[in-house]
């Protein structure tokens, strides 16, 4: 009988504590390049919980896994106290630590994997080392190091393709992980449950790639695809072009198969701005096809594990390959690899759960092992200038196949190393101890050469590396390309009189554009010299003489001609334009108006109450040059009896009858008219031709009784007063 298997517990320097013999439900659950953790439960009661189980203390399965006990929830049923325990694998504390800033790497070409994970490791203290245990090809590296050691980590995964697989604190680095252990899922033998699922919603049977600065394949050799790759391309008319790519897609073998009368293709499209080179960029638009021409399919199993019973028997694996028969759900054999594995190793009674998904069977070496790869290693001959020697080997045996294949003769003399074209014996190239000549003359002079101090030659044709410097010139008569961007007119960037930084930032003494579209502008002092504007399709412009012209409106010289004017678009406003001038109360009603008609308005102005209607207006008629003013009723008042209201000139108060003036109101004394009293004095002397106030006459009245017949007869001669 089997021995009993139990958890074991460490504290946090991993010091043995004992075994776990109380624990159950213990559960672990590995995705591929993802979650590495270990659930478990013990009684509240048992020494487990109490004694051996310490936050950010270990627990170490049957694997010899080492796990940090990272949390603990407790849970009461009843009078049962049960504590759910998380773990995560040792190899997440890579969180822990923080990669160094002087590591960065901001920008690097041509970077072997072990150097990053060499770095990730020293950040550690070399804590954590790495086992590099495939061959992976050299990439270009940018912006790494920012953020915790586990970022960097992942930022290699990403970059380089790889699966991992920790050892503890040894870290694997594979291009697969797993392997075909002949695995099977079937049913009626180990299948509990399954579920099937395929999905062609990301069907792609057309790949199209762009990499940085939106370049694509276009141009390129077509010799640089595989033979399967040409043919698929081939059969579509202007595909390739003399021997170079005229599209930028690659074609699925499957694509027939998918293809309707709707859709001959289904496209996708791969942009990625980290990819410089063509090769890379080949690599990259082949992977995303593969991994996109067939259904996605994902496989749930619930499965019993015969292993745990008959050692004979494979025990599944993340990352292996399995074939899964199932009839029923339509699984004839499908062959794909375990994803997820959530697994119960110290328990019969529960089965592990598996996640199978389709990948690309082939590994990406495989799938390129036919290129012709000396179409793309005299690029990757230099780097920083300086020449790579294992590339440089590969080269040369690479170029003995290519002369043995072309009509070139292979010589030797006193110079080096001269191939030597047998159908024109001047075309020669000649490696010498000092360098690689290119010449067209037999070697008399050469047309382009290479040596340590440089390249040499009339003309470069086709894309450069990657450069981190070049300069053109001498002194501060250069122009330059370098990490700051491209200057020009001074050997110190910042102090260049042209000069475009990263950012997209121009600095230029002068500049002149036969067309140019500014999305914003800066100009110096504000002023634009000898331009025009047209905003609007000509609804907004300013001529070269700066003339302005608005849609109706003109101003030339200080004068603005057709424009309406206004304080506000509604409301309480004053409005000017060709009708004339207006005033509005709150409510819009016009309330003074000038209009400029050809009738006698054209020299009013005209007031209107709040209802719109005229009340008064002060006009004047050309006719006769008289001011006049009329009103429902006029008021001429002073807010001060220490300002009178004057009135000068003569008054008249007269006019037709229906216009007879009244005047009423008045309170003068006679003083207060001007030459009233001596006209008053005159007529008195007229009277008696004396003094006023001595004047008397004698009255004679005749006899009379006023009607009342018993009075007495009055009448007589009577003399008046003098007063």
């Amino acid at each position: 009988m089997a021995q009993k298997k139990y958890l074991e517990s460490y504290d946090k320097n991993r010091k043995r504590i004992g075994i776990l013999v109380d624990a159950f439900n213990i559960q672990r659950t590995r995705r591929i390049n993802s979650d590495y953790s270990l659930t478990f439960t013990v009684p509240m009661s048992s020494a487990d919980y109490l004694d051996k189980i310490v936050l950010k203390g270990h627990v170490k399965d049957e694997r010899g896994q080492y796990y940090i006990v990272n949390s603990r929830s407790r849970t009461r049923d009843g009078r049962k106290l049960t504590a759910s325990i998380e773990c995560s694998h040792v190899m997440f504390k890579l969180a822990d630590y923080k990669y160094p800033y002087a590591s960065y790497i901001s920008e690097a070409y041509g970077v072997h994997i072990s150097q990053l994970t060499s770095a990730i490791s020293a950040a550690t203290g070399g804590k954590y080392t790495f086992s590099i245990d495939d061959t992976f090809p050299l990439h270009d590296v940018k912006d790494f190091g920012r953020g915790n050691a586990l970022e960097a980590l992942n930022a290699v995964i990403s970059m380089y393709g790889a699966e991992v697989e920790p050892d503890n604190y040894v870290i694997h680095l594979r291009k697969k992980i797993g392997q075909d252990r002949g695995l099977q899922y079937r049913i009626r033998k180990n299948i509990v449950s399954s579920s099937f699922k395929d999905d062609t919603n990301t069907l792609v049977t057309r790949m199209f790639a762009q990499m940085k600065d939106g370049r694509t394949l276009i141009g390129q050799p077509a010799s640089m695809l595989t033979a399967d790759e040409r043919a698929l391309l081939a059969a579509v008319p202007g595909a390739i072009v003399n021997g170079n790519l005229a599209v930028n897609y690659l074609i699925s073998p499957y694509a027939q198969y998918w293809a309707t009368d709707v859709n001959a293709f289904y496209d996708g499209e791969l942009i990625d701005q980290n990819i410089t080179t063509y090769a890379d960029l080949l690599e990259a638009q082949r992977k995303a096809l593969r991994e996109s021409e067939i259904p996605a399919l994902e496989i749930s199993v619930s499965a019993a594990d015969i292993h745990k019973l008959d050692s004979a028997e494979p025990a599944p694996d993340l990352g292996d390959t399995v074939t899964c028969v199932d009839p029923a759900l339509g699984m004839q054999g499908i062959t794909a690899r375990i994803t997820e594995l959530i697994e119960y190793p110290y328990s019969n009674e529960q089965q592990s759960q598996v996640t199978i998904a389709n990948v690309m069977m082939r590994d990406m070496t495989d799938i390129i092992a036919d290129l012709e790869k000396s179409k793309n290693i005299v690029s990757n001959l230099f780097s920083n200038g300086t020449i790579r020697t294992e590339l440089f080997e590969a080269f040369a045996k690479q170029a003995v196949v290519d002369v043995n294949a072309s009509k070139t003769e292979v010589k030797y003399d006193t110079r080096g190393i001269i191939l030597q074209d047998k159908t024109d014996a001047r075309n020669q190239v000649i490696m010498t101890s000092n360098g690689i000549i290119f010449s067209k003359d037999g070697g008399a002079t050469a047309m382009t050469a290479i040596n340590a101090n440089g390249i040499a030659a009339p003309a470069i044709v086709g894309q450069l590396g990657s450069f981190v410097s070049l300069l053109i010139g001498s002194g501060n008569n250069v122009t330059q390309i370098n990490t700051n961007g491209i200057a020009a007119g001074h050997s110190v960037f910042n102090s260049a009189p042209f000069r475009v930084d990263m950012q997209g930032n121009v600095t230029a003494n002068r500049l002149t554009a036969n067309s140019a579209n500014i999305f914003s502008s800066n100009f110096t002092n504000g002023a634009i010299v000898g331009s025009s504007i047209n905003v609007g399709n000509g609804k907004f412009t300013v001529d070269s003489a700066g003339n302005m012209y608005t849609e109706g409106s003109t101003t030339v010289g200080g004068t603005i001609t057709g424009s309406l004017i206004r304080t506000a678009s509604s409301g309480r406003r004053v409005e000017l334009d060709v009708q004339g001038f207006r005033s509005y109360d709150a409510s819009g009603r016009i309330r003074i108006q000038i209009a400029t008609t050809d009738d006698s308005t054209a020299a009013a102005l005209i007031f209107r109450d709040t209802n719109g209607s005229s009340v008064g207006e002060i006009n004047t008629y050309a006719s006769t040059g008289t001011l006049t003013m009329y009103g429902n009723n006029i008021v001429i008042g002073s807010n001060n009896t220490g300002n009178p209201i004057r009135l000068q000139g003569s008054v008249t108060m007269a006019g037709p009858a229906e216009f007879r003036s009244t005047v009423t109101g008045l309170n003068l004394t006679i003083s207060q008219i001007q030459g009233l009293q001596s006209q008053i004095d005159s007529i008195w002397v007229a009277l008696n031709g004396k003094a006023p106030l001595n004047h008397t006459h004698t009255v004679t009245l005749p006899t009379h009784n006023h009607g009342l017949s018993n009075a007495t007869n009055w009448g007589g001669t009577f003399t008046t007063s003098s007063a």
